[in-house]
């Protein structure tokens, strides 16, 4: 059913960022507009306070909202984000194993040129660590147009 999904929305497999980062779709409901993520909080993403840098928190809250709403838009359009603000609320300490981080995301409202979108991050303890609101621009695809 998830593959069905994403190769109607035109996603034939996972972003090279999103290999990067160690998405793993655990969730997604396209008529409640929800998902829920694992990424890997590889060691490489630590800064040299030895937590994983904002960065890399942010980007997977993005990639995790982006994947959500071209899902939810079918293939009719594309989105693209034009606004993410992201509040870091606790560190993620990396250590020389992976931590599993896991965003939940969810589409707020959804206009005729812009959808509205929210996503929180945890840590492998399942505490928050990051929020996120985001907007993202609708761009209908023409007839003929891929």
């Amino acid at each position: 059913m998830v593959k069905e999904l994403f190769e109607k929305a035109g996603l034939f497999e996972y972003a090279p960022c999103s290999k990067t980062l160690g998405f793993e779709l655990l969730e997604l409901d396209i008529k409640a507009g929800t998902t829920k993520v694992k990424f890997a909080g590889k060691s490489e993403f630590a800064n040299p306070m030895g937590t994983i840098q904002g960065g890399f928190l942010a980007a997977m809250l993005d990639d995790t909202i982006g994947m959500l709403c071209m899902v939810k838009m079918g293939g009719r359009a594309i989105v693209s984000t034009i606004d993410l603000n992201v509040q870091y609320l606790r560190p993620i300490h990396c250590k020389k194993s992976e931590n599993d981080v896991t965003v939940s995301a969810k589409i707020t409202s959804t206009g005729k040129n812009i959808m509205f979108a929210e996503a929180e991050l945890y840590d492998s303890r399942n505490k928050i660590a990051a929020r996120a609101t985001s907007s993202l621009a609708i761009s209908k695809i023409k007839q003929g147009e891929e």
